[in-house]
């Protein structure tokens, strides 16, 4: 067991926090009041390609958590601990889901073939006409809510303990660590 993450655990959450967060912002606040047509494309290539990296990421980041050395578990009760851990395991769940109802969503409106090979053929006039446009949107509702959760978790800890959990999650600079 070990006091902090290592750094590659490190720097993948924050790097993929805002990634999420652009990419999360990014289509609630701009893509979705956009008309669906031409001057869209450019914004759906580069949020298609972050959210496949973001997917990528995601990955990369669960595989890294197996293999890794265990952080020390918080000072909490057993009820707060498994809250927290399912909320880290529905970030993940969701943040999947997310991006495989993207892919599903490109692929059965064709925005994909329009986007990345300049198919000759209109954008649908509402993504919403796609269950797959539903659920993308819905699942982005649910991200956005665990991930206020995940950050109130943090606030309220620190509050409570008077403890900088970010430096759990922060590069330690006294340890060797070359992971």
């Amino acid at each position: 067991m070990t006091d902090n993450y290592n750094k590659s655990a490190v720097v993948s959450h924050w790097v993929h926090g805002f990634m999420i967060l652009l990419v999360l912002t990014t289509g609630t606040v701009v893509l979705s009041n956009m008309p669906n047509n031409i001057a869209k494309l450019d914004s759906l290539k580069i949020h298609m390609i972050l959210g496949a990296v973001i997917l990528a990421l995601t990955i990369y980041r669960i595989i890294n958590n197996m293999l890794s050395d265990k952080v020390s578990p918080l000072k909490v009760g057993e009820a707060r601990e498994k809250l927290i851990r399912y909320n880290h395991i529905a970030i993940y769940v969701v943040v999947i889901l997310v991006a495989l109802s993207g892919i599903l969503l490109a692929k059965g409106s064709g925005v994909g073939e329009i986007v990345f090979w300049g198919a000759n053929t209109e954008l649908y006039k509402d993504f919403h006409d796609f269950g797959m446009g539903i659920a993308h949107s819905i699942l982005t509702k649910i991200l956005i809510f665990l991930i206020v959760m995940h950050i109130a978790g943090v606030v309220s800890y620190g509050i409570k303990t008077k403890e900088n959990l970010l430096r759990r999650m922060w590069i330690n600079r006294n340890k060797k660590d070359k992971k």
